[in-house]
């Protein structure tokens, strides 16, 4: 077993669990299709479709968060500017597609003589439906919001971002589907239609444990011995090669302020490349705190 190292940092490493909070608000806003259910006569039709208009705020969101990052140097502009519209265009596509496919299958009984657009615009007439999105919308800006007050704006990677809505409306929507069938084939009894719920949640439930444990993987980084023989290779003294170019330093805290280190950390960022800059900077954190305890010496 390979011994790993950290910097001094005061803080310990957060569980790979999702927070309650965000369990809890997971149960509640799902709970929103039970009473669909309960109480306004809501049909599997119904419910398939919410989850559909859930992916399509999914995308939302994952487009403005593409774009909504602090622009330090001109090839932050690269990805995001080109990305997002692309990933716009083609999740936009790939939505209307499964929209035209959960109408066919599961919109017998609704009124789809206006196609994909009328549904949506008949679906948000309903004031029970409109409180369902409104709230999906809620808890996508909330996540939003947390996740900036955490890791400060755009510090998700731009490629990261266009493919998780693609992950998680497959695995989503095999889960209603197969559920959906189920249902049908029971002639919609509320029990079938709480077990699709029930699945729907589950699929949920596991995407944000899925999630938090990929995230506590960089909260508190740890170096292991390959990784810390790597940065000192790659870092043997305080310097920065951009274009083929190096650029030297008088410190590795002069380097980590420099324009040359932000432009090499635009572009591991705007690749997703998360992991590797906390090896980065926690390997900087450990050499700063040498050149610092060197000073006071």
């Amino acid at each position: 077993m390979e011994r790993v190292l950290k910097p001094d940092t005061g803080t310990t490493a957060r569980a790979a669990s999702p927070d309650r909070a965000d369990l809890l608000l997971i149960v509640v806003l799902n709970l929103l299709p039970i009473g669909g259910v309960l109480f306004w006569d809501w049909q599997a039709f119904d419910i398939i479709f919410l989850y559909w208009i859930e992916n399509l705020i999914i995308g939302g969101f994952s487009a403005l968060r593409m774009v909504a990052r602090p622009y330090r140097h001109p090839v932050d502009w690269l990805f995001p500017m080109f990305i997002a519209p692309f990933f716009v265009l083609h999740y936009g596509a790939f939505c209307w597609g499964h929209g035209m496919f959960v109408m066919t299958m599961f919109g017998a009984d609704a009124n789809l003589s206006d196609g994909l657009p009328g549904a949506v615009t008949s679906a948000l007439q309903n004031s029970s439906m409109i409180l369902a999105v409104a709230s999906l919308i809620t808890l996508q800006a909330v996540d939003w919001v947390r996740d900036t007050m955490r890791d400060g704006l755009g510090a998700e990677g731009v490629r990261d971002l266009m493919i998780a809505p693609y992950r998680r409306i497959v695995v989503l929507h095999l889960t209603i589907i197969l559920g959906g069938f189920v249902v049908m084939a029971m002639g919609e009894p509320v029990a079938g239609l709480l077990a699709l719920i029930a699945l729907k949640t589950a699929s949920d439930v596991w995407h944000a444990r899925k999630r938090s444990g990929q995230e506590s993987q960089t909260e508190d980084m740890e170096l292991t011995e390959a990784q810390l023989k790597k940065m000192r290779e790659d870092f043997a003294e305080p310097k920065v090669t951009v274009n083929g170019k190096e650029r030297f330093f008088a410190s590795f805290a002069e380097m980590q302020k420099s324009r040359e280190f932000r432009m090499m950390e635009s572009v591991l960022r705007m690749m997703g490349a998360r992991n590797e800059m906390k090896v980065i900077h926690t390997y900087l954190q450990m050499k700063i705190a040498e050149e610092n305890a060197a000073v006071t010496d």
